[in-house]
């Protein structure tokens, strides 16, 4: 026996297909733009449309892009340092091993290959085996960490005096350790030869702790970095004392 339910069913689909039938006849009478329109703001509402964007020349579009890849950068960094629980005891360690890596022992363990001579152009991924690559990113993770991450990026030193560092490096060799604030170009010191390209100071505030391995550590990181890629005879850095106290 047809129950209720399946008459008020049968009733239901035949006005469906009657109502799609008429609606199809009306909208085909519509014009073609406004049912365009129709359909955009029901499957994109103006309220997720992006908002307008002021015009931007081609300098300052790659200046935003280059933005970006720096912001993603330094965030993978803090969260590698993270991943360290940097303190006092594992500086050590990384001061120790650091300090045994020389330019010749990176060239006999296969870290360097054929690497151009020392004073030439900056040592290129071509001749940096895997473990380099991965070396010189922990060195420059470490340099970072020494000289700006706190207790919020896992790095436990107790910082008790301040102290500035100095870098001297050829400007087209500084992009390296670009993190790093850019003060001047310096003035030609007799030191380099007379046509040489000029000197970029890198200049930053850095927290020490009693034991000043903060310092130590910095130093070493600058000098691998140094024979993995910057490639200079001798990369100069100066730290000094500035007083006691919190880092502003």
């Amino acid at each position: 026996m047809t129950t209720i339910e399946e008459i008020i069913r049968r009733i239901r689909d035949e006005m469906d297909v009657e109502l799609r039938e008429r609606a199809r006849r009306a909208l085909a009478e519509r014009p073609r733009d406004w049912l365009v329109d129709q359909l955009l703001d029901r499957v994109l509402p103006p309220s997720d449309l992006p908002p307008p964007r002021p015009p931007a020349d081609a300098a300052e579009r790659r200046e935003t892009r280059a933005e970006r890849i720096e912001r993603v950068e330094r965030i993978e960094r803090v969260e590698r340092i993270r991943g360290w629980g940097l303190d006092a005891q594992s500086l050590a360690g990384f001061v120790g091993r650091y300090r045994r890596l020389s330019r010749e022992r990176l060239e006999a363990e296969g870290l360097l290959v054929d690497p151009p001579p020392k004073g030439s152009e900056l040592i290129g991924p071509a001749h940096r085996s895997a473990g380099a690559e991965e070396l010189l990113r922990e060195a420059k993770d470490l340099l970072y960490a020494l000289l700006f991450a706190d207790e919020e990026a896992g790095v436990h030193l107790d910082r008790v005096e301040r102290a500035l560092l100095t870098v001297t490096v050829p400007r087209a060799k500084a992009h390296p350790i670009g993190f790093l604030p850019r003060t001047a170009v310096a003035p030609e010191d007799g030191e380099r030869a007379p046509h040489a390209a000029p000197d970029t100071l890198l200049q930053v505030e850095y927290g020490e702790i009693p034991e000043e391995l903060v310092g130590n550590g910095i130093a070493a990181c600058l000098r691998l970095i140094n024979n993995l890629e910057i490639n200079e005879p001798v990369l100069y850095a100066r730290m000094e004392h500035v007083g006691s106290g919190a880092l502003e």
